[in-house]
């Protein structure tokens, strides 16, 4: 559900979306964080009055809080969501899309990469997660509900603080 706030001025009243999606919680359980991340980069809503860096916003509050690799990451997570015209044309088909989530695993490579990292490559507790699922999205087009599923699967990088 969404709400709105107004913000109120001499002149104007403009109502400002508040944000209906929710922070990734902090966790030490990596694959429990892995699960949240997945969740929060391929939910979202055009119909919400929010862009895709408002989601993918949710994701760089929690990651790297050096802001060594935020650059990074914030190209990476730019691949999932649609660009800011595709969004714009997504709105007029009320389109969303949420994640099913069907398996999360550490990949077989994930111990070579631990055992070929230079000391200090990675940071204590580094893991990695690939987490597979069904996106599912759908909208409205000429008064129809469509949809379409894709089956995805992507790998997570995680440090967790022992």
């Amino acid at each position: 559900m969404q709400s709105t706030a107004t913000v109120r001025s001499a002149t104007t009243t403009t109502p400002v979306p508040q944000r209906d999606f929710s922070a990734i919680p902090h966790s030490t359980d990596a694959e429990f964080f892995a699960r949240s991340v997945a969740t929060a980069l391929f939910t979202w809503d055009t119909g919400s009055g929010f862009l895709p860096l408002d989601y993918t916003e949710v994701i760089l509050d929690v990651a790297d809080p050096s802001g060594a690799e935020q650059p990074g990451l914030a190209a990476d997570l730019a691949i999932y969501l649609p660009p800011r015209d595709a969004w714009t044309q997504l709105r007029q088909y009320a389109t969303k899309q949420h994640l099913e989530i069907t398996s999360v695993y550490v990949p077989d490579a994930w111990a070579d990469a631990l055992a070929q990292a230079q000391r200090g490559q990675l940071p204590e507790g580094a893991t990695a997660f690939t987490v597979e699922g069904i996106r599912h999205r759908f909208g409205d087009w000429n008064g129809d509900q469509v949809s379409a599923d894709q089956q995805v699967a992507f790998t997570v990088f995680i440090a967790c603080p022992p």
